[in-house]
């Protein structure tokens, strides 16, 4: 009798060690080809809390104070009625990328997004329209949210969002998540 409750709990500890490593390859999050690559994304999010983006030397950072001094004279403008804000969401069009705002307090205007307009900008970690799927996998992991062909990359109040069709990102907008405001 002895021998088989020991058994029993044997198998009991190989079913329950089975279903564990099961989750971790088919259910879990995490890969452990990208673990190290996941812990760096991990590090430099507990150092920076928001997304931001550098232009040619100019940090732009979502939900921060937007100035056309600080930005310059852009191609083209456009406003519309905010969805998620009272007033006017605002779109400043530059030579590669488009900057949106939202109204603020005292009217003012902070970023909303940034959207990349074409292939010859990257992201500060070296991601372009174009790269491939892996690519961005390899400069931020694979701890990502999913939903059909857009990946998004959350820090604090903002979002990376990329569109990947054919493993070739086609779109990329820094934004900020307005449903966490």
């Amino acid at each position: 009798m002895n021998k088989k409750v020991l058994i029993i709990i044997l198998l009991v500890i190989v079913l329950v060690v089975g279903a564990i490593e099961a989750y971790i390859v088919f259910g879990g999050k995490k890969s452990t080809k990208n673990s190290n690559q996941d812990s760096k994304v991990q590090d430099e999010a507990s150092q920076e809390e928001e997304w931001s983006y550098t232009y040619e030397g100019m940090k732009i950072e979502i939900g921060k104070e937007f100035t056309k001094e600080k930005y310059g004279e852009e191609i083209s403008y456009s406003e519309i009625a905010s969805c998620a804000f009272d007033g006017l969401d605002k779109t400043y069009t530059y030579e590669h990328y488009e900057i949106t705002t939202y109204p603020a307090e005292n009217e003012k205007e902070n970023i909303l997004s940034i959207y990349f307009l074409d292939e010859t900008i990257a992201t500060d970690e070296g991601v372009s329209i174009g790269d491939s799927y892996d690519k961005m996998v390899e400069a931020y992991s694979d701890s990502y949210e999913n939903h059909d062909n857009l990946y998004t990359y959350r820090k604090g109040d903002t979002l990376l969002n990329f569109i990947v069709e054919n493993d070739t990102i086609t779109s990329i907008e820094y934004t900020l998540d307005v449903e966490q405001n």
